[in-house]
């Protein structure tokens, strides 16, 4: 069977492709029965649950509480251990743990019929913010938990194949509707992206998001009010009972209606003897407003640039809607703010928690003739040595935006240095400045030591040749080769054309920087 994917912040959904229908997988919990997994861990009496077996744990824990596994291992590196949440794993074992006890939930306790033996291909998706180092995380876990990983798709791309399925009739040859802007708002993360609509080839072709900004922040503020309300110094909470109020202010969050006038905290779950907080919904939109604010700034900046890519943003007729997805689409101020700028051109997902998984689902499927293009969601670069060993120089080399075609993306640079060893320190960015600074979310990666003088080939430590060693031999050429896979894997291959001695680097993989 193979099966669309969401692992999100809050959440995993899953969907299957089954006949040319795409049904959400339903979960049997200690809760009842629910069309999603948990996205929690618990730490308690030495040991370790996780989703639902978690939430159920969760009055109990004593040691450690992770609400977001996605959200706290997505933002590290796969090898980096989790102690300082309370948790001896590194970030990538506690999500292959997660996915697997996913797999086990799926096999034993869901709707959809598996065979333990059969092996389950799944598309998945990530934010298409998301760093190489996450994307790899992903795709690795899913991997280590026994999934078959048919492909990755970033989360705005699949929400669009889902809008497309649900509007087919009226998006035929004929239609003037040539693409969708998606505002994904999840537990975690913001992503808006316009995705084109034309001949069912969905091109993404213009993104931008927030790493951290999502229904959790919306969590944060409440709680901060509700602690203020009821006079408790935020500092005399224990981590563990922080992260479970913060639970309970996501639920309660969960359960307002655009009409509800007044949020009704329970905290007595937590707090011995502790009384109801309300709070009136007036103040919380008044303190939630600049989190959705800076979520509508990047989608108008989204709506501007469709122009680069033959679109008319004037023209209302060629933009299908501006399509609500995820689960923190469902606070209301969102969608208020949205449709008094936006009107009739709001539309949402008819179950926005589902829309990526569902789009994931059709993706899978080989029936359903999807095409899927995917342009660089993150400007990609290296800090070299100035003069003096100085590291100021920022070189581009891959940037945001640019659409791969079937065989990715290549790069190559040639040079001819005049220091002894190549100093290489890459990032990834969400902007660049006009002065060619990266600027917004940035994700730094190891160094990467090449010798560039011949006599130093084979020397196991490079690092304490001095920054502004000059070359002893002759002048040599460098070629540099970068590739960007279907997938935004990354990889490196420097060679002194001169000697013949070359390496090839897989960036984003535990060490940051691993030869390959």
């Amino acid at each position: 069977m193979r099966l669309g994917i969401d692992f999100g912040t809050t959440r995993t959904v899953v969907a299957a492709a089954v006949d040319g229908r795409y049904p959400v997988a339903v979960f049997e919990t200690p809760r009842g029965f629910a069309e999603f997994v948990p996205g929690l861990a618990v730490r308690g009496h030495g040991e370790l649950t996780l989703g639902w077996d978690a939430a159920a744990d969760i009055s109990s824990a004593s040691e450690a509480i992770i609400r977001s596994i996605k959200r706290e291992a997505g933002g590290r590196l796969p090898d980096e251990r989790l102690r300082d949440l309370g948790i001896d794993r590194t970030a990538l074992e506690l999500t292959a743990d997660y996915l697997r006890f996913l797999r086990r939930m799926l096999i034993e306790r869901s709707n959809l019929e598996l065979d333990e033996l059969e092996p389950l291909e799944t598309m998945v998706a990530v934010p298409a913010n998301a760093s190489t180092s996450q994307r790899y995380l992903t795709v690795e876990a899913f991997n280590r938990a026994g999934f078959r990983v048919l492909g990755l798709i970033n989360e705005p791309t699949a929400a669009a194949i889902e809008y497309a399925h649900n509007h087919l009739t009226v998006l035929g040859k004929r239609s003037p509707k040539r693409y969708v802007v998606v505002y994904d708002l999840g537990g975690g993360t913001f992503d808006t992206s316009a995705v084109s609509l034309v001949d069912r080839r969905f091109d993404l072709i213009a993104t931008e998001g927030i790493g951290r900004l999502g229904g959790e922040d919306f969590d944060a503020v409440i709680l901060e009010l509700a602690l203020a309300a009821a006079r408790i110094d935020p500092a005399s909470l224990a981590p563990v009972q922080h992260a479970h109020l913060l639970e309970i202010c996501r639920e309660t969050k969960e359960a307002l209606s655009p009409g509800s006038r007044k949020l009704s905290l329970d905290f007595g779950a937590c707090l011995e003897g502790m009384d109801l907080v309300t709070l009136e919904m007036a103040a919380v939109n008044e303190a939630c407003m600049p989190l959705v604010l800076r979520t509508l700034e990047l989608l108008e900046r989204i709506l501007a640039s469709v122009a680069e890519h033959g679109h008319d943003p004037h023209n209302a007729r060629e933009l299908g809607g501006v399509y609500l997805v995820g689960g923190g689409t469902g606070f209301p101020l969102v969608g208020k703010l949205l449709r008094e700028r936006y009107k009739r051109k709001v539309l949402i997902a008819p179950h926005p928690h589902a829309a990526t998984a569902v789009g994931l689902a059709i993706a899978a499927d080989p029936e359903a003739q999807i095409f899927v293009r995917e342009a660089v969601t993150r400007h990609f670069g290296v800090w070299r040595e100035g003069e003096a060993g100085r590291n100021k120089i920022f070189d581009p080399i891959i940037s945001k935006g640019l659409l791969p075609d079937d065989d990715g993306l290549s790069v190559e640079r040639r040079y001819r240095p005049v220091h002894a060893v190549g100093h290489l320190r890459f990032l990834e960015c969400s902007e660049i400045d006009a002065s060619g600074q990266p600027r917004g979310d940035m994700t730094p990666w190891g160094d990467i030591l090449f010798p560039y003088d011949a006599a130093l080939v084979g020397r196991p430590d490079l690092s304490g040749i001095p920054f502004d060693q000059r070359l002893a031999g002759g002048e040599v050429e460098i070629v540099e080769r970068y590739g960007y896979g279907r997938d935004g894997a990354i990889w490196v291959s420097i060679e002194n054309a001169t000697c013949g001695y070359s390496r090839r680097y897989v960036l984003g993989q535990p060490g940051s920087v691993a030869a390959a």
